[in-house]
């Protein structure tokens, strides 16, 4: 009877981490249960569907991981938005403010009380606590 050989294996989650004793068929099993999991055998990171072939030595270090994002949060900035049932108010990035006010032709965009053309927004150095507020154009004029 041939005995299974068991890893200690580190478990990273919200929570921190533990470190638990798994079977290869384990590990496979636990890395493929969690889309994104990242998971390194001897601090190479390795593809979670590849574990279950892989010839693990005793002694590996297994560790998995949540998925991580690189980069920084895109500032958002709270938007006023008016329309014809009275105005509301969004928190967006500048990304989201831009395609919103290009969304609907003849919106007025304002930053910090100055209106300025929508197509631009995009490209704008908007500052953190800037005032932006999105109102449907208006049209005046004589009635007939």
């Amino acid at each position: 009877m041939q005995k299974k050989t068991v890893f200690d294996v580190e478990i990273a989650d919200a929570s921190g981490h533990s470190v638990v004793q798994m079977s290869q068929e384990e590990i496979a099993e636990k890395a493929t249960q969690s889309q994104g999991t990242w998971v390194f055998v001897n601090d190479q990171l390795v593809n979670a569907s590849d574990v279950a072939a892989m010839n693990l030595e005793a002694g590996s270090r297994v560790r998995l991981m949540p998925g991580l994002i690189g980069g920084q949060d895109a500032p958002t900035f709270e938007v006023e938005i008016a329309d014809s049932t009275g105005h509301s108010s969004a928190v967006m990035t500048q990304a989201e403010i831009a395609e919103t006010a290009n969304r609907s032709a003849g919106t007025w965009v304002f930053v910090n009380d100055q209106l300025v053309n929508a197509s631009d927004v995009a490209a704008m150095n908007l500052e953190a606590g800037s005032r932006v507020r999105l109102m449907p154009g208006l049209i005046g004029g004589l009635c007939a």
